[in-house]
C-alpha cells in the first residue's frame, strides 16, 4: 500500500515546520531552566568570556572575533575586565569560552569552579556580593600562554 504522493508532501512540509519553529522554542525553554533563579530576580548579570589570546573578556563574544591565524601578539598583556557593584548586591556571573577549557575562581567569595568551562557550554555563578572591596578573579585551569593574564577585578562599592 502505497501513500498518496500529496500526503508525504503535507507529512514532510509539517516535520519542517516542527523543526523550523520547535528547535528555537526549545532551545530557548532549555537556556531559561539552566538559568538560576537569581538571574530571574533582579540580579546584576555580568558575562565574561576566556580567550586564549585576549584573556577574559567582558560580554559575550563568538570564537571567530577572537582567533587569528597569526600569531598572537605578545607585547601587551590583555585588557582586564573590571565588574563594580552595590554591596548587599545579587551578581550571576554568565561565564563562557570562545576557544579552549578555561576555569573560573573568586577566592573572596569562595569561588572555585573545577570542572571547567567548556567551549559551546554557559556556567552560572551566582553570588551575594556582601563584603566590599577590590578582589580578583582568575581562570585557575592552565589554558595557554596568556593564562597568567587572564584576570579581572569586582568592585564591590559601600
Amino acid at each position: 500500500m502505497r501513500l498518496d504522493p500529496h500526503k508525504n508532501d503535507l507529512i514532510y512540509l509539517a516535520l519542517l515546520v516542527i523543526i523550523v519553529f520547535g528547535l528555537p522554542l526549545a532551545i530557548l525553554a532549555y537556556d531559561i531552566h539552566q538559568r538560576p533563579l537569581a538571574a530571574k530576580n533582579g540580579s546584576k548579570e555580568f558575562v565574561l568570556t576566556g580567550s586564549v589570546e585576549r584573556g577574559w573578556i567582558a560580554g559575550e563574544v563568538n570564537a571567530v572575533d577572537v582567533l587569528s591565524l597569526s600569531a598572537p601578539a605578545q607585547e601587551n598583556k590583555p585588557a582586564e575586565p573590571l565588574i563594580a557593584v552595590d554591596k548587599n548586591d545579587r551578581v550571576v556571573l554568565k561565564l563562557r569560552s570562545s576557544d579552549v577549557t578555561h576555569g573560573f575562581s573568586l577566592k573572596a567569595y569562595g569561588i572555585y569552579l573545577t570542572e571547567g568551562i567548556q567551549p559551546g557550554k554557559t556556567l552560572y555563578v551566582s553570588f551575594l556580593a556582601d563584603k566590599a572591596g577590590s578582589f580578583v578573579f582568575a581562570c585557575n585551569v592552565y589554558c595557554g600562554d596568556v593564562h597568567q593574564h587572564m584576570r579581572g577585578t569586582l568592585i564591590v562599592r559601600e
